[in-house]
């Protein structure tokens, strides 16, 4: 879903119904445009605009809930990358190992999320080693020898950790591939080209309702562009900042 492109065709529609209206105007009879028919008409445009309001407010609120949830489980997945270091750290020498393998997946992590961000292209990633995905990383967590209950209880500790990340792993995953339904889009504008066009029959042709017409129609394909990107947390120009994986991956490299 390009959101420039949705947000442009939302440009056109809007302030092509506005000038459509100028146009149509030239042709309607003169009582058509009386005061009476002026006054029915914006009781039917005020619920129109009052009904596009209210779900674009919706899907404004919807879609920066959903950058939110994304923008959080990354905060909470770094955490947890430091987190586990720190245990794998305190469990001692035979856990090195295990710090070098989580150490990989985290930049794997980053890597195929923010590939703009890494030197590493999106296609080199799977050069990193299997053996470096998390659910494996469990698997050789449990198989350490814990010989004193300190050490028992930081193995614990870590596949629960890692768990907790796998799991943040896929959130991440599965929450910013969810779609906006385009009918959700669709209506709005179609309301609001329609409200432009009945505001462009019964206002006068001159420069200065063109002009706020035409900054009109830019608000609202910007607040379309805001509902677009927000939507998609790790993809477009509005992204998810991937400054928490990173400051693991510095925190974990110490």
């Amino acid at each position: 879903m390009n959101s420039y492109l949705i947000a442009a065709i939302a440009f056109l529609c809007i302030f092509g119904g506005a000038m459509a209206g100028f146009f149509v105007q030239r042709f309607l009879p003169s009582h058509h445009l009386s005061k009476d028919s002026l006054d029915s008409v914006k009781l039917g445009a005020g619920l129109i605009a009052t009904m596009a309001a209210l779900i674009l407010g919706l899907l404004v609120s919807s879609s920066k809930g959903s950058y939110d949830r994304v923008n959080a489980l990354v905060n909470e997945a770094a955490a947890n990358a430091i987190n586990l270091d720190r245990t794998l750290r305190t469990y001692g020498p035979g856990a090195e190992p295990l710090r070098q393998a989580l150490l990989d997946r985290v930049t794997r992590i980053k890597t195929d999320i923010w590939p703009e961000d890494s030197k590493t292209s999106k296609k080199s990633s799977v050069a990193f080693k299997e053996e470096s995905t998390i659910l494996v990383l469990i698997s050789r967590i449990s198989k350490l020898e814990a010989k004193t209950p300190e050490e028992l209880e930081m193995k614990s500790n870590a596949i629960a950790i890692a768990a907790d990340l796998n799991r943040e792993r896929w959130q991440i995953t599965v929450e910013s591939t969810s779609k906006l339904p385009m009918p959700l889009v669709v209506i709005p504008v179609f309301w609001i080209t329609f409200l432009t066009f009945v505001y462009g029959i019964f206002s006068p042709r001159n420069g200065t309702v063109t002009i706020v017409l035409l900054f009109c129609s830019v608000s609202i394909a910007g607040a379309i562009f805001l509902i677009c990107e927000m939507s998609m947390p790790l993809d477009g120009s509005i992204k998810v900042p991937s400054q928490p994986i990173q400051t693991a991956l510095e925190m974990i490299r110490q």
